[in-house]
């Protein structure tokens, strides 16, 4: 039985899919698998022939060209302004949810009375009377509006010097995030990072919104983004790979102490050992490596059945329960420098 498709995934989207939806789909199938079915790494061809193979699909028919119509200007602003009206919806929705207040208006003071709000020279006409239609009819039928010779100064004024400083501040804000990130570098302070919200709460103010373009990414998001993704990543090998377990997981990515040179002195022999775990960046780094090579693992002809297919069977009668970095162990394989470089 074929498993469920993700959504919006089908054959004909499947041949046209980029590399983002390539990799989003492969992210679901593994996160609705129990084990790694699937590698995210690969090339686009290597992303799309795997998903085809694990929901049996059929890629050799041609997608369906279809008739591409160029928007008017007209219907290109109408469906922008509907993608902001659709915006403004969910952001009021998740301010209602969490009992916060909406409001439209973004600076501090609130003030409507602000110069660059008055920008109107002169009150409109009333149209409450019939004269008033008849003249505004008579404008708009005359040919040629001649404008006034004697200009008429205007009471607009450009954004104040806030503007460049609220933007600065911003900035500033992300840097500062970051760098709170940054001081904490160890093991168990990265997986509390995580847990606690923190980092969560820095993609959600400043990584990019899933509602279009309100709300878009931080300008210097780019910048800053690959250390919130490993810190993710880090604890989706806690959560997957062990099972949560933190103590297993902790155990397993321990280190000896390092060798001091310098004679110790009888307090610090009495002083209790400090742990020593290797460093998460390594470990994030060394996912690749780990899945590659335990997929070379599984084609071994041992791990086959009598039809020439992988059996979960054969492979957990020679691993047990062991998880895919515990069997990287006990193969020897396990590394945390890429060869190539080394080399």
């Amino acid at each position: 039985m074929a498993p469920t498709l993700p959504d919006g995934m089908t054959a004909t989207s499947l041949i046209t899919a980029k590399g983002a939806e390539l990799k989003f789909w492969t992210v679901k199938t593994k996160e609705a698998s129990e084990k790694k079915v699937l590698n995210i790494s690969g090339t686009l061809d290597t992303l799309r022939t795997n998903l085809a193979t694990y929901y049996y699909l059929d890629l050799t028919t041609n997608p369906r060209m279809e008739t591409v119509t160029v928007p008017t200007v007209d219907e290109a602003i109408r469906d922008r302004q509907w993608e902001d009206f659709v915006a403004l919806g969910v952001e009021w929705k998740e301010k209602v949810k969490a009992g916060r207040a909406f409001k439209l208006l973004t600076s501090d003071s609130g003030n409507t009375n602000s110069p660059e709000n008055q920008c109107i020279s002169s009150p409109l006409p009333s149209t409450s009377r019939p004269e008033t239609h008849s003249r505004l009819f008579s404008l708009s039928s005359a040919p040629v509006i001649q404008p006034t010779p004697t200009p008429t100064p205007s009471r607009c004024v450009g954004p104040p010097d806030g503007v460049a400083q609220r933007e600065v501040a911003i900035l500033d804000d992300i840097s500062t995030a970051i760098t709170g990130l940054e001081r904490r570098q160890g093991l168990r302070e990265v997986i509390d990072q995580i847990e606690s919200g923190e980092v969560q709460a820095i993609r959600d103010r400043y990584g990019p919104s899933e509602y279009g373009r309100r709300g878009t990414a931080d300008p210097s998001w780019p910048k800053y983004s690959n250390l919130v993704s490993k810190r993710e990543r880090l604890h989706r090998i806690l959560t997957g790979d062990f099972s949560g377990n933190k103590e297993r997981f902790f155990n397993f990515f321990s280190v000896p102490a390092p060798q001091n040179k310098k004679r110790k002195r009888p307090t610090d022999e009495a002083a209790t050992p400090e742990e020593h775990f290797r460093s998460f960046r390594k470990i994030v780094e060394a996912v690749p490596w780990c899945d590659s090579e335990l997929a070379a693992e599984r084609r071994k002809v041992e791990y086959l059945d009598n039809n020439g297919e992988f059996c979960e069977g054969n492979w957990l009668e020679r691993w047990g329960e062991r998880n895919s970095w515990e069997i990287w162990r006990d193969m020897g394989k396990e590394r945390y420098v890429n060869q190539k470089k080394s080399s």
